[in-house]
């Protein structure tokens, strides 16, 4: 996989989450409408980013995984993916057919992480139940209790 350019990744990580962790990423085909943009995934939004100015300042559009509708088309000229959220305007990412499997996998990646890691939430369920029931048994303060749930409560 090629690597993100310095000044992109240095804008990526100014804006991600402290918990949001990089899965992949994928260039467009230049156009004239679009120049040079990123697709990257994260494990809770996608993001769309373009140098404008020179690379002096970035336009950036963030995509929430969990409120994203998705589908994918291929077609001879480009493959395209919609990304539809309700209150926004459509998205439409292209890349070049002769890359398809690729991005099949960068697809199939979006769906995985827009419905998380089921393995995960499991796992934070079982958590979320033995912590309630040590703050039932007043082991722990309601502050802890609080504190506690809300962390496993964003892994779920």
């Amino acid at each position: 996989m090629n690597e993100l350019p310095k000044d992109i990744e240095r804008e990526l990580r100014r804006i991600m989450e402290p918990d949001e962790r990089l899965i992949d990423f994928r260039k467009e085909p230049w156009s004239l409408y679009k120049r040079h943009r990123w697709v990257i995934l994260t494990s809770q939004r996608v993001y769309l980013i373009k140098k404008v100015f020179f690379g002096i300042s970035f336009d950036i559009i963030q995509i929430i995984l969990a409120q994203a509708h998705l589908e994918m088309v291929e077609g001879i000229v480009l493959d395209t993916i919609y990304i539809r959220v309700t209150s926004e305007p459509e998205h439409i990412l292209n890349f070049s057919p002769t890359e398809r499997a690729r991005t099949l996998i960068f697809f199939e990646e979006i769906e995985k992480a827009r419905e998380g890691d089921p393995e995960a939430r499991v796992v934070a369920q079982a958590e979320l139940e033995a912590l309630a029931r040590v703050f039932y048994e007043n082991v722990i303060s309601k502050e802890e209790y609080e504190e506690k749930k809300r962390e496993l409560l964003k892994k779920m």
